[in-house]
């Protein structure tokens, strides 16, 4: 492939394990605080004891599950998207939308990391503090600025893809996500019914045959 796209693809290919691995960590982030809150009220409520700085841990660890998964949702197309203009539009002008916006999204972020690095290195040098128990503020301040490095990665590798699919528009995507149709969409649906409502059949059969038998 002398467009580059087999370079593109590894690129892909790595990049996502990291994506995959912070989204990851945000769902069990997620899980974690879940069963934190729990245990907080029911604390409180039938001990009369509470977690000590639960507030200031939480608004920390909020970062999180709040920014771990951006990169994830960006590569997959999960994040909310505006396509009903772009349908039916040919595909080469379908990719160049999509790069156009991805640039614009480029731009962006490029700031973002570097305004959100300097409030890092601002919170690091002057000590920052949560106020009730004088909890550090800089870790979870540098956590942002590491996520919009590695979205800021995956946009210039979608924008990488976009501009092969604006000079080959028939060419397969590689790094980005694919728009689905309404009627694939709904298609998708359907088989995901009706495969639970095999596997419920299933189920049920052989617990009759376990009864039988």
């Amino acid at each position: 492939m002398g467009d580059g796209s087999a370079a593109l693809a590894a690129a892909h290919r790595y990049w996502s394990r990291l994506e995959d691995g912070m989204n990851l960590i945000a769902a069990a982030a997620i899980f974690v605080l879940m069963f934190i809150g729990v245990f907080q009220i029911v604390g409180r409520t039938a001990f009369d004891t509470a977690i000590y700085g639960y507030i200031d841990y939480m608004e920390q660890a909020s970062a999180l599950f709040a920014f771990l998964g951006i990169a994830y949702a960006q590569r997959t197309g999960a994040h909310i998207r505006m396509d009903l203009l772009l349908r039916g539009v040919s595909k080469r002008f379908l990719w160049a939308m999509e790069l156009f916006a991805v640039l614009v999204a480029l731009v962006i972020v490029t700031v973002l990391v570097e305004t959100t690095f300097e409030n890092f290195l601002r919170a690091y040098q002057l000590g920052d503090s949560t106020i009730d128990i004088k909890l550090k503020t800089w870790p979870t301040k540098l956590l942002v600025p590491f996520v919009l490095a590695v979205l800021w990665l995956r946009l210039v590798l979608q924008a990488a893809d976009y501009a092969r699919l604006v000079a080959h528009p028939e060419a397969p995507p590689i790094a980005v996500p694919v728009i689905e149709t309404i009627e694939v969409q709904a298609r998708h649906e359907i088989e995901e019914a009706l495969g639970r409502e095999e596997n419920r059949g299933r189920e049920e059969n052989r617990g009759r045959e376990e009864k039988r038998s």
